[in-house]
């Protein structure tokens, strides 16, 4: 084997390494979700708007996947009610909170849950009674530029 033959030899061997390893830093990034042993509990949260909530979005408490959203449905006063599909092992209290954020800048929704403090919790089928609407973007910059509107204005009458 000359020199030549060794080098691409080394090449293809290089970049078929590099390969796996970006397949296998992708695989344990977008693979499957934490395992679970199987149990879950549904609890719902009534939210005043759910904009960009879908079934399926995960459910995160301390940054980590601990469910997801089973089922939005609309009921009195326009309002939505999430069921939160949550493993049976994370203990939520009566006055946990949940909250619609964005993951990310440009990400999808979340609903983020915090645990809580008290001394009951939550039993399945039971309700998440704090909670915080999402925030669109729209509004908030709609928001921002009345507010820089306003400011001029005041500025200008001085």
């Amino acid at each position: 084997m000359n020199k030549s033959s060794k080098r691409e030899l080394r090449d293809v061997t290089v970049g078929l390494a590099v390969v796996i390893l970006v397949v296998g830093i992708l695989g344990v990034v977008f693979g499957p979700a934490r395992t679970t042993d199987g149990s879950t509990v549904d609890i719902s949260a009534v939210f005043g708007r759910a904009d960009g909530l879908r079934i399926g979005n995960p459910v995160h408490a301390a940054g980590v996947q601990v469910g997801e959203v089973a089922d939005l449905e609309l009921v009195q006063q326009f309002r939505v009610r999430a069921t939160l599909r949550i493993d049976a092992s994370v203990e939520l209290d009566t006055d946990a909170t949940a909250a619609i954020i964005t993951d990310g800048i440009f990400g999808g929704k979340v609903v983020q849950v915090d645990i809580g403090g008290g001394d009951q919790m939550i039993s399945d089928g039971g309700r998440i009674s704090y909670t915080e609407d999402a925030i669109v973007i729209d509004d908030l910059l709609g928001l921002i530029i009345s507010q820089a509107k306003s400011a001029r204005e005041a500025g200008a009458k001085q």
